[in-house]
């Protein structure tokens, strides 16, 4: 699963207002990393505030797979049917007594217009400067009503992967751009970190989404347990294993 390389806007990109009931939207997006100028891609569907699902698709085995939020909880879903509950994820970080990252200063978070026009899979857009001390990059915000729904999915995804990534310096980043004015009213359609983590939107469409891409996979014969309803993970799964690296490395091990 892609985690590890969409950076700091990939994952906590956002659009700030609540969000109100609007119809059913995909959008694909191209993804870039500090390594691969083509890293892959991100689906990102959209069907209500409660039913929102990620697809990853990279180019190694543990860079492909699912994260689906149902219900106000966040599930991680590897391409052999693993399911994990992204809070448990975190409690597990918790009982081997990894403590989130300390920072000493509170990031400032910083957002400058550039005043350059972009138009970004045929909507357009303006381009922004960003910093918050340790990360920084360029946006492209939109006011099309479609990035803002999307963006406003990301917010809902974000807010939970960072509760279960645990990175306190990318927390009140992530708090700081939510609640920016100027993207109270737009949504992010390409960011691009200066590390060279980034993503770009390709494609929108409203064609109407199935239920069942908002089910989570069972297993035949699965056990459920608390956090994992197709019983425990197989820890061979690369996906797993990726995921549990992240987490461990977000929360300061």
């Amino acid at each position: 699963m892609k985690i590890k390389q969409m950076g700091l806007t990939a994952v906590l990109l956002l659009g700030g207002a609540s969000m109100s009931a609007q119809a059913d939207l995909t959008g694909v997006y191209s993804l870039t990393n500090d390594q691969q100028k083509d890293a892959g891609t991100l689906t990102i569907q959209y069907k209500d505030a409660q039913h929102i699902r990620y697809d990853f698709a990279g180019k190694k085995p543990d860079e492909a797979g699912a994260l689906l939020l149902v219900n106000d909880k966040l599930y991680a879903i590897t391409q052999q049917g693993e399911v994990m509950d992204m809070a448990m994820v975190a409690g597990i970080a918790g009982a081997l007594g990894v403590a989130g990252k300390k920072t000493k200063t509170a990031p400032k978070f910083t957002l400058e217009a550039t005043g350059k026009k972009e138009a970004v899979a045929g909507l357009a857009g303006e381009a922004y400067r960003w910093s918050d001390g340790t990360h920084a990059g360029e946006l492209v915000l939109s006011k099309d009503a479609r990035a803002k729904q999307l963006s406003q999915a990301m917010e809902r995804v974000g807010d939970q992967m960072q509760q279960s990534m645990g990175n306190a310096h990318v927390a009140a980043t992530f708090r700081q751009m939510r609640d920016h004015s100027a993207l109270q009213d737009k949504g992010i359609v390409r960011s691009q970190e200066t590390t060279g983590s980034g993503m770009r939107l390709e494609k929108i469409s409203e064609t109407p989404l199935a239920d069942a891409l908002f089910i989570l996979p069972k297993k035949t014969n699965a056990a459920a347990l608390p956090g994992l309803p197709n019983g425990l993970p197989n820890m061979n799964d690369p996906q797993i294993q990726m995921l549990m690296k992240e987490v461990l490395k977000q929360q300061g091990r």
